[in-house]
């Protein structure tokens, strides 16, 4: 791969151009959906069913826009064929793009996880000083883990950095020592307790759910015809 000076980078098959920063704006704008889905769907059927415009059926879309903002939030940056570029950018592709984190600027690190049947699976979440989020396990072509690199680069960062690193992050990086211990290179983040984690699923539901019937039923007396 070649570099230029200008910090855009090749990679080693000429294919695309790795740039620091980009999938910021597919960022903002994954987060601007997620936030503004739930409050449109619910305000927008209202005039146009009291208009006869549309079906009152539109009004059962609350009972799942939380869920499906959930769902964006989560996946929208999940990224794939990770790749490290010069040694400071790792690039993946995600659903809204080629994303590419420096990791020589990293701001927050967390852990996604989701319980399944037979083992959590779980994914480091990036963000860095340019606004980028994504979401990143395996390297591309292995079945190495990004968490070396991601280790390494937080490692290095100057005393005072103050990188926001979760509980259950430090806990699969190995940093929970250095977190304590960092001079301010990185801090620790939210904390979730283990025994938590295989509940998460059915916590979502019981927070989600009465919301959503909440919206649903705030719709239909909006509409006269509750």
């Amino acid at each position: 791969m070649t570099i230029n000076t200008r910090g855009t980078t090749a990679d080693s098959a000429g294919r695309a151009e790795v740039t620091a920063g980009q999938g910021r704006t597919a960022r903002y704008v994954t987060d601007a959906v997620v936030l503004l889905a739930p409050p449109v769907l619910f305000v927008v059927p209202v005039p146009l069913i009291r208009a006869g415009l549309i079906d009152d059926g539109f009004l059962f879309l609350n009972l799942v826009s939380l869920f499906i903002a959930a769902l964006v939030a989560c996946y929208a940056h999940m990224g794939w064929r990770a790749r490290p570029h010069d040694g400071d950018l790792l690039s993946a592709r995600t659903l809204t793009g080629r994303h590419t984190i420096d990791l020589t600027r990293l701001t927050k690190v967390g852990l996604l996880e989701v319980p399944g049947e037979i083992r959590t699976d779980d994914r480091l979440i990036l963000t860095d000083a340019h606004g980028v989020r994504i979401v990143l396990d395996k390297l591309a072509g292995s079945d190495e883990t990004v968490d070396a690199l991601v280790r390494e680069a937080l490692l290095s960062r100057p005393p005072g950095a103050g990188v926001v690193v979760s509980d259950r992050a430090a806990e699969r990086l190995d940093l929970r020592t250095q977190v304590r211990r960092s001079h301010g290179r990185l801090k620790a983040g939210r904390t979730i307790p283990e025994r938590l984690i295989g509940w998460v699923p059915l916590l979502s539901f019981l927070v989600f759910a009465p919301l959503s019937f909440g919206l649903l039923v705030a719709g239909f007396l909006l509409t006269g015809l509750g």
